[in-house]
C-alpha cells in the first residue's frame, strides 16, 4: 500500500530513525519500537482489506467526528489513525483502497 502523511513531522516520526528520541519522549519506548514496524507492515499490504481485523492490528472503522477514518493498534493504549487518500471519493470495497493518509498517533479514548 502507498502511504502519505498529514504532516511532514508525522512522516519523520513514523519513518526516520533520527526521530526516535522524540518519538520516545512523546509516546514512550513501546510505541517508539512498534510504530516503525507497523508502518513497514502497512506498506507491505496490497490494500486496506488485507489489514487484519484481529489482533495485533485490529483494523476498524471509526465513527462520530472520525467518520471515514480507520484505526489499527500500535499498543494496547495507542493507535494509528488513517483514511483513504482520496477522501472526497468514497470507496466501499476495501480491496480498492491502496493509498492511505496517516492522520495521527493517538491514545485510545482521548
Amino acid at each position: 500500500m502507498d502511504l502519505t502523511y498529514k504532516t511532514k513531522k508525522l512522516q519523520c516520526m513514523c519513518e526516520d530513525p533520527n526521530y526516535n528520541k522524540e518519538l520516545i519522549k512523546k509516546y514512550g519506548s513501546e510505541v517508539a519500537k512498534k510504530l516503525p514496524k507497523r508502518i513497514k507492515e502497512l506498506k507491505a499490504f496490497d490494500s486496506l482489506n488485507d489489514i487484519p481485523i484481529t489482533l495485533p492490528f485490529r483494523r476498524h472503522k471509526l465513527t462520530g467526528d472520525r467518520e471515514g477514518q480507520f484505526a489499527i493498534n500500535i499498543t494496547n493504549q495507542y493507535r494509528l489513525i488513517f483514511r483513504q487518500e482520496e477522501n472526497n471519493i468514497i470507496i466501499e470495497d476495501l480491496r480498492d483502497i491502496k493509498k492511505i493518509e496517516i492522520m495521527e498517533v493517538s491514545k485510545h479514548y482521548e
